[in-house]
């Protein structure tokens, strides 16, 4: 049976590290790979930000009948960001496991030292804010 994992958590909690732990011979796909150059450097645009989540949805939804373990490394601060992955899941009857690593124990500050796409103090502690942290029984609708 296929593994779908999601993997959610402030920037700079872990979750890429965890990711490559996790998907063995799997694939692991991020929304953050659609600001991948290809000379190695991050460059975010906000305004592609919606196309950078249906690619990331588009990858996992192939790789779901392509491998074994499919993990999926997102901020997912609401459920309603991890909900087109739980239909995807549902979809192909793959197992779904949802890892949450909300701060892991750091301070918004230490989060800005450790994340490594620069994401600023403001905008982790605005995904602080809105962390929906039972993810289970949120808002299904959405913003």
């Amino acid at each position: 049976m296929t593994t779908l994992y999601l993997i959610r958590g402030l920037p700079g909690t872990g979750k890429t590290t965890l990711a490559e732990r996790l998907k063995g011979d799997g694939v692991m796909v991020a929304a953050d790979d659609w600001f991948e150059c290809a000379d190695g450097t991050y460059q975010f645009d906000p305004t592609q930000l919606q196309q950078a989540h249906q690619e990331c949805q588009r990858r996992a939804q192939i790789n779901l009948g392509r491998a074994d373990t499919v993990v999926v490394h997102n901020t997912f601060s609401q459920r309603w960001e991890m909900q087109p992955y739980i239909d995807i899941a549902i979809l192909h009857g793959a197992r779904l496991v949802v890892l949450d690593l909300f701060d892991g124990g750091c301070t918004d500050e230490q989060l800005v030292e450790r994340n490594s796409h620069g994401v600023p103090l403001h905008a982790i502690a605005r995904m602080r804010e809105r962390w929906e942290h039972d993810w289970k029984i949120a808002n299904q609708a959405g913003p």
